[in-house]
């Protein structure tokens, strides 16, 4: 009989080529998405899925991110560490096995992805000078989800085109422009920093003339301070009394029918002022007016002081109809 050469019974394919183009397309610090794109070769059998494996950095053993197979060409890597550094690589499986494994990913670093941050909001006018103007600003609403690092000042004649730089990475939120021209109108936009980059500007300020700024006069005090001062005889009191303007206003005490410039102790600053008197008597009662005033106006303030003290003796008794039963008497 004829006979034919042996014959070795195997499956009429082999197993698929690695897949291929593996990508991260989102991270966070506790998970990641991959996508992959199909084996060039499916070794003459239909892939019915595949195998994902992660590595952490320094270690050397490759763990298995899906139980089971996948068959779509994307799968979610969940249980990351925050701050760990991950690489990934995947397998396609036929009938005939595993294939070899794709090219590793780089090493992607678990962490939630940060934005540039929003601008700050518009800078308002704190304070001016002839040669220097001071603006504030509060930080931005969203920081990217990185810190913000610092601000950048911007400035400009109100005329021209051209933004300059007055400071960067500046930590708080106010700053004094200094080095104006005396009588020219300026304009101010900030960036917040965070370490992905600089905001796009704020909205552009009011525009501000450099001069020094004028205020009127005003008190700085609540009504808890407007109420009549208590005190005993022979104890001393002071009363403090805050105010602002712009030039500074000249500081008046007075009180009627008493020098206090020789009864009092009066102490005057640039925002406040205050008045003392020592071993305090039923005479230092009364209404004590201060007055501020510069060129803009003139403001006054009335308080009320009130010294307890137990009652001297009557005096300038005189008897009136006096007979021998009864006198009326006044003093």
């Amino acid at each position: 009989p004829l006979e034919s050469h042996a014959i070795k019974a195997i499956d009429p394919f082999i197993v698929p080529s690695a897949p291929h183009s593996l990508e991260i397309t989102s991270v966070t610090k506790e998970s990641m998405i991959l996508c992959w794109a199909r084996p060039d070769s499916d070794g003459g059998n239909e892939i019915s899925g595949y195998i994902v494996e992660r590595r952490e950095k320094n270690s050397l053993r490759w763990i298995r991110v899906n139980k089971k197979p996948v068959y779509d060409l994307r799968v979610k890597s969940s249980g990351l560490r925050g701050g760990c550094e991950y690489e990934y690589r995947v397998y396609a499986e036929n009938a005939a096995g595993l294939s070899e494994p794709s090219d590793p990913t780089p090493l992607i670093l678990a962490e939630d992805p940060v934005f540039l941050p929003s601008p700050p909001s518009k800078p308002k006018i704190v304070d001016s000078t002839k040669s220097s103007i001071t603006i504030g600003w509060t930080k931005p609403l969203f920081d990217g989800g990185s810190p913000i690092t610092g601000y950048t000042v911007e400035y400009k004649k109100s005329d021209e085109t051209d933004w300059s730089i007055a400071v960067t990475k500046l930590r708080g939120t106010e700053y004094a422009v200094i080095g104006l021209t005396s009588g020219s109108e300026y304009v101010f936009r900030v960036r917040s920093t965070n370490k992905v980059g600089t905001s796009d500007p704020s909205d552009v300020s009011e525009p501000q003339i450099s001069k020094d700024r004028e205020e009127e006069p005003a008190f700085d005090i609540d009504s808890e301070m407007r109420k009549t001062l208590i005190i005993k005889a022979g104890e001393s009191f002071t009363m403090t009394v805050p105010f602002r303007g712009k030039p500074v206003p000249n500081v008046m005490w007075s009180k009627p029918d008493t020098d206090l410039h020789s009864r009092a102790t009066i102490d005057s600053s640039d925002s406040c002022t205050s008045l003392t008197i020592e071993k305090a008597t039923r005479n230092d009662s009364g209404k004590y007016t201060l007055m501020l005033q510069n060129i803009l106006n003139t403001v006054t303030l009335t308080l009320v002081v009130k010294v307890l003290d137990s009652p001297g003796p009557p005096q300038n008794i005189v008897a009136k109809e006096v007979t021998k039963e009864s006198a009326v008497l006044s003093w």
